[in-house]
């Protein structure tokens, strides 16, 4: 920086502002800046690029700086029921600490919030980025935020518009994990129940990786998305397709299942384990996992001063890991193996 600086008749603390992308610098010099920096063969220290991004942010406060999490659609209510929503905020939260940083909860539901409303909130009290929780509804496929002013992470892939930086669970592999452990076992005839509108908001890798895996060449009946879930609409698929195992996408056919006599239910597997229901069987999302992996790709923007919907936006996937239909704890696998016992 000192030989940049020296070569165009400049400070040091012009050319570091250039070279971190600040927003102080004029145009004209930031090109000269840059093409000097090329012409030299300059690379950043990513240690002392640390090292002193830490010591910019202490200088400026003792306090730690503020991170917003952002519940798109869920009330505080909604929020406390969700053993996965506590998951992951939970996951964040610890993540945000361990970082630095502390993460302040939002809710555009709340009365009279919106996004605009929010922005200014967020910008008067100082808070460069947050995460946007998952959107469910087609109707929230925009939320209408400053998004020039900060920087964000939406979590899950979802209808969000515009295009931003996402986390998300690996729903192909989850789905790819659990054929393998079912077929493992020696199950062939293994459906697949689920609704037709969470399918398609992950770009439907789950009936991808349904059919890509299957053991059988053709699943035909075995494979039900459906727009509207409902028992009457289950008991008659279980009579046409006779599935040996269910999977579904969450824990909503496991008690249309238990109304059924035993020895006519099929075993059940769950692409979202739950801890509160351990006796399905099923692939644990790991939702703090990926709250944690929401904080680290914001703080990475924050730390480099990147603002605004990005030219490149990044996918970051999670995997998730293989639970046991076992009351005793047992040792989780990644996603990737085949090892292991399905105790459905």
């Amino acid at each position: 920086m000192n030989d940049i600086a020296l070569r165009l008749g400049i400070s040091k603390m012009t050319v570091s502002r250039a070279l971190r992308g600040g927003k102080h610098v004029e145009a004209e010099l930031k090109g000269k800046i840059l093409q000097a920096a090329a012409e030299l063969g300059y690379r950043p220290d990513p240690e002392i690029a640390k090292l002193m991004t830490h010591m910019r942010r202490t200088r400026k406060t003792s306090a730690p700086q503020t991170l917003a999490f952002v519940w798109a659609e869920r009330s505080s209510r909604e929020r406390e029921s969700s053993s996965w929503s506590q998951q992951l905020v939970l996951g964040a939260h610890r993540q945000a600490e361990k970082l630095g940083f502390k993460l302040e909860e939002f809710h555009l539901a709340a009365r009279g919030m919106t996004g605009r409303r929010l922005s200014e909130i967020l910008e008067a009290r100082g808070i460069p980025g947050f995460i946007l929780s998952p959107l469910v509804s087609r109707s929230r496929g925009h939320v209408s935020m400053a998004w020039e002013k900060f920087c964000s992470v939406v979590i899950g892939l979802g209808y969000a518009r515009p295009q931003l930086h996402r986390v998300h669970h690996h729903h192909y592999l989850g789905m790819m994990t659990a054929l393998r452990m079912l077929k493992k076992q020696g199950y062939k005839r293994i459906g697949f129940y689920c609704g037709s509108t969470i399918n398609e908001r992950m770009f439907r890798a789950w009936s991808a990786s349904f059919l890509a895996h299957h053991p059988l060449t053709k699943p035909g009946e075995l494979l039900a998305l459906r727009k509207s879930l409902n028992c009457s609409d289950f008991q008659e698929w279980l009579r046409r397709a006779k599935p040996e195992v269910v999977i579904d996408g969450g824990h909503l056919v496991k008690e249309w299942l238990e109304e059924m006599p035993r020895d006519r239910r099929p075993q059940h597997v769950s692409l979202g384990w739950r801890a509160d229901m351990p006796e399905v069987a099923g692939v644990d999302q790991q939702a703090d996992v990926l709250g944690a992996a929401a904080v680290d790709l914001l703080v990475t923007q924050y730390q480099q001063n990147e603002r605004g919907i990005p030219e490149s936006p990044r996918i970051v996937m999670t995997e998730g890991v293989w639970r046991t239909a076992q009351l005793e704890k047992a040792e989780p696998r990644r996603t990737g193996g085949v090892k292991g016992r399905v105790d459905g």
